[in-house]
C-alpha cells in the first residue's frame, strides 16, 4: 500500500455545521419533578445527521475513493496467494537466528550436524591435524547426504593463542546455476590439557566477512545458516556456538567442538572470505583466541574451495 494513500473522507464534509443549541437554564419558578421540553445539544446534532444522511449516501464516489478500495482488494488477494512473509525472514541468525535455513539457491535445504562419537578413532591418522581434518570431512559428507563417497574438500589447520588448541576448517562450494554456496566445517580441540575440564567450554565462533586478510569486518550476505542453530547478533558481527562432542582415541576420551556453517557466496564473500576469532567462555574467564602464527584474526579465503555442481 502506498504511503500517499489516504482513507476516504465523509462526502458531506463541505456542509456548514450548525452550532449546537444549549439547553435553557431552568427558571427557579419551574415546578420540581416536571421535565423541561427545551431542545438539548444532543437532540440538535441528531436532527442534523438525520437531515443530511440521505444526501451523503447518494453522493457520487470520488476517483480517489474508488482507487483506494481497489488497492485494498488487490493487497488482500496478493496476501491470500503468496502467504505472509516476514520482512526479515531471510536475515541470518537468529537464531538464526532468525536465519534462513535454505542457505541460498545452491545450498542444502536442511543440513544437520552429525555426532562423531561412533567413529573408530584408531582407524584415523595419529597426527592431530590430520585427524581433525578427517572428522571435518565426515561432517561435510553427512551434511551432503554422501557419507560413503570420496570428497574433495579444501582444509586449513590453525593453532590458537592463549589456549593450547588446534582448529581445522574444511569446506566445499556448492554451485547451482550461477548461485554458489560455501559449506564449511569447523573442528577444534585442546592439544594439551592443563586441567580436568576443557578450557574450550562454551566455544563460540565470532565472525564476519572481509574482502582480504587484515581487512575491515563486514556483515555477510543474508541467507546463511548454522548447525547447531545457536546464533547471536553481536552488533557488526555474528556469534555461533560450537557443539561439544566426545570421541574415543588412543589416548582415551577427548572433547571436540564442532560447527557447520553454510554461506551464500554473494557480495563481499564473492571475492573475499571469513574473518573470525574464537571465544571460549569456560568458568569465569572469557578468552578471545586468535591465530597463533600471526597473532591476528583468523582469515578463511572461501574463493579457494573446490566446486561441486548440484
Amino acid at each position: 500500500m502506498r504511503a500517499s494513500m489516504k482513507p476516504a473522507v465523509a462526502r458531506s464534509a463541505g456542509a456548514t455545521l450548525p452550532r449546537p443549541v444549549p439547553a435553557p437554564i431552568p427558571s427557579r419558578a419551574a415546578t420540581r419533578g416536571v421535565a423541561c421540553s427545551a431542545t438539548t445539544a444532543w437532540d440538535s446534532w441528531t436532527s442534523y445527521i438525520s437531515k443530511h444522511r440521505g444526501d451523503s449516501a447518494g453522493a457520487p464516489v470520488s476517483t480517489a475513493e474508488a482507487d483506494y478500495r481497489k488497492e485494498i482488494a488487490a493487497a488482500i488477494r496478493s496476501t491470500a496467494t503468496n502467504g505472509f512473509k516476514s520482512k526479515y525472514a531471510a536475515a541470518a541468525g537468529g537464531s538464526a537466528a532468525t536465519s534462513s535455513r535454505d542457505g541460498g539457491a545452491g545450498g542444502i535445504a536442511d543440513f544437520k550436524l552429525s555426532h562423531v562419537g561412533d567413529i573408530n578413532m584408531n582407524e584415523l591418522p595419529r597426527d592431530l591435524h590430520e585427524r581433525l581434518e578427517a572428522l571435518a570431512s565426515v561432517q561435510l559428507k553427512q551434511a551432503l547426504g554422501q557419507p560413503h563417497s570420496d570428497l574433495d574438500a579444501a582444509s586449513i589447520s590453525f593453532t590458537t593463542t592463549d589456549v593450547d588448541a588446534a582448529l581445522c576448517v574444511s569446506g566445499v562450494t556448492l554451485q547451482k546455476g550461477l548461485d554458489k554456496t560455501a559449506l564449511i566445517a569447523f573442528i577444534a580441540t585442546e592439544t594439551e590439557r592443563q586441567a580436568s575440564w576443557s578450557r574450550l567450554e562454551g566455544l563460540i565462533l565470532h565472525w564476519g566477512a572481509s574482502d582480504a586478510a587484515g581487512g575491515a569486518w563486514g556483515l555477510p550476505p543474508q541467507g546463511w545458516s548454522a548447525s547447531p542453530n545457536k546464533v547471536v547478533d553481536a552488533g557488526g558481527a555474528w556469534q555461533c556456538s560450537f557443539e561439544k562432542q566426545q570421541v574415543s582415541g588412543p589416548e582415551g576420551n577427548n572433547a571436540v567442538y564442532v560447527l557447520l556453517l553454510q554461506l551464500p557466496l554473494r557480495g563481499i564473500l564473492k571475492a573475499g572470505g571469513l574473518v573470525f576469532v574464537l571465544k571460549a567462555t569456560a568458568g569465569q574467564n572469557t578468552r578471545w583466541l586468535k591465530d597463533e602464527s600471526t597473532k591476528k584474526d583468523f582469515f578463511l579465503d572461501t574463493t579457494q574451495f573446490p566446486v561441486i555442481k548440484v
